[in-house]
Order: C-alpha cells, then structure tokens, then sequence
C-alpha cells in the first residue's frame, strides 16, 4: 500500500479528468488501484475529496493518502466454504464456485474468493500469474454458482489462454427465467459493457462476432417460470442476464436486470449457474466436459 503521495497538476495536463491523471501518474499501478482509492475516499483535491470524473486545473494539488499496489490485490489463500474440486490433474483444475462470493479479489486483501481458494488448495500457481485472478479462466460474477477452470502449469494456461481468445472454452448454464420461453433462441443483441456496473443492451443492433451471441434453449416450464439452459463461448460480462432480459426473459433473483420484482422460486439467490464448461486439454488434446451438479434450488418441482 502506497501512502502520502501528493502531485501537482502540471499545464498540459489542464483539464484532464482526475482517474485518468492519477492512472498516467501511477502507470505501474492497476487501474482498479484508482478507482478503489478515488471511491474510498483517499483521494482529494485542493483539500476536497473528489469524485474520479472532477476535472483538474493546472496548479492544484492532488493528494493520495493511500492507494494499493498491485500486489495488494493478489487473493488472499484459504479454504472456501461450498467450494470443491470437480476435476484436477497435473495441467489443469475445474472448481465448483458456490453462489455469492468474488470469482476474484475486489478489494485490497480480501478474503473468501474462489482465487484465494484455488492458491490454497494449489500454491504453485502464483508462479504462473500475478494477477487478482491467478489462472482461473472465466468470472462468474458474485452471486452466480458453478464450474470454473484453472490451469496448473505455464504451458496449459499459454494454452488455455489462446483457447479462450478463440471463443473454445464453451459454458452451458442453467438459470430459470420469469415467463414462458417456448422454443429455443440465439440472441445477438450488442452489448456495451465499458463503464457502469449495468451492461447496455442495444437491441436495434447485432453483435457480428458469434462468440458474443448467447443460444438459449427451455428444458422445462415451472409455472409462471422456465428452466432454461444457455450456451456461450467467449463471453462478455453479463452477457446471458442482459440478454435474457432485453428478450423480456429476466433470470428470478437478477436484482440488476430483472423487469419485475425478484420473486419466485429460489429468489433467495440469483437463479444462474455454470452448470458444464467443455475445453481440448491442453496435454492431451482431448475434448474434456466437467459438470458441476446442480444446487438444491434448482430442482424445482
């Protein structure tokens, strides 16, 4: 953690706004560092505390009294409750995520990720990546449960990487939706996922790129619900919740896209789950399918 830091603001730099001064003042640090320190409130300028768009004038000063360095948001190793391994050998490893809790560090320190759970049950990965995330392979967000895959040497995660990039490491999920989906669906809305904590759907638009599209199907009507299963290689973030509900299909329990109040069965959580992701092995080549089983709320009767 970096302390008492204080800058002026030079003149060719008049006018810039403060998160994009203090990220070309600190350029070793991780963009998250800023926007941590400027959201906590260690970040003031002229005395004030001020918000990450507040635009600068040459000859104030801007003071840090605290940012994190990038270490800081290394995961913290330790046990996870609800969390297991569902597929492990000497390349690579698939976890089970359990529901409401980081897939990675989201704060400096913190404890109970499934990053931090992965480094203490396999401490050599972070030889291999120094990032929140270590190598685990896809996010899910904080609230959704399911198969995670990590890779355990350098070479399976160069590999893995570039598998990912191609859109090869496919996800099924299983979530149930308010409504009736009758019929399966590929949906292709393009999605703006750059600032906000909201993905913008803009549904008077195609994403070209399939690897960003989301093929939904229904496996069974719950009365005013449907369980369906979603498929996605790449991915964005959001990318099935923001879909579903722009098709006027919001996942029970999504609080953030949901259209309607977030009741239903198993409303208790969001209703989304990584229920099977499929990879080539990065040793033997082989098509491997790990599932995670499904949580108790989902067997809906």
């Amino acid at each position: 953690m970096r302390e008492a830091l204080w800058y002026t603001v030079a003149r060719e730099m008049d006018g810039t706004r403060l998160d994009r001064f203090l990220r070309k003042a600190l350029p070793d640090l991780p963009a998250r560092s800023v926007t941590f320190a400027i959201g906590g409130g260690d970040v003031s300028v002229e005395g004030e505390r001020a918000r990450k768009g507040r635009i600068l004038r040459a000859g104030e000063v801007v003071r840090v009294r605290r940012i994190a360095d990038r270490e800081d948001w290394l995961p913290v190793p330790g046990d996870l409750a609800g969390a297991k391994v569902l597929f492990g050998d000497a390349d690579v490893v698939v976890l089970s995520k359990p529901a409401d809790v980081h897939t990675e560090s989201h704060r400096p320190g913190e404890k109970g990720t499934l990053a931090g759970y992965l480094l203490f049950r396999y401490p050599s990965v972070a030889g291999i990546s120094r990032e929140p995330g270590l190598t685990l392979l896809t996010r899910l967000d904080y609230a959704t449960s399911g198969a995670v895959p990590a890779a355990l040497t350098p070479g399976a995660f160069a590999f893995l990487l570039r598998e990912r990039e191609k859109g090869s490491i496919e996800k099924t999920y299983v979530c149930l939706v308010h409504g009736a989906l009758e019929r399966e669906m590929s949906l292709s809305f393009l999605l703006e996922t750059e600032g906000g904590e909201r993905v913008r759907v803009r549904k008077d638009r195609n994403e070209m790129d399939p690897r960003y599209w989301t093929a939904v199907a229904p496996v069974r009507r719950e009365g005013a619900y449907t369980l369906v299963r979603a498929l996605i290689s790449k991915g964005k973030r959001h990318q099935i919740r923001a879909h579903l509900a722009a098709a006027g299909f919001p996942i029970v329990g999504d609080r953030r896209y949901g259209a309607v109040p977030p009741e239903g069965p198993g409303a208790a959580r969001l209703m989304l789950h990584a229920e099977e992701v499929r990879f080539v092995h990065p040793a033997t080549k082989a098509l491997l399918r790990v599932a995670a089983p499904l949580p108790a709320e989902f067997r809906i009767t």
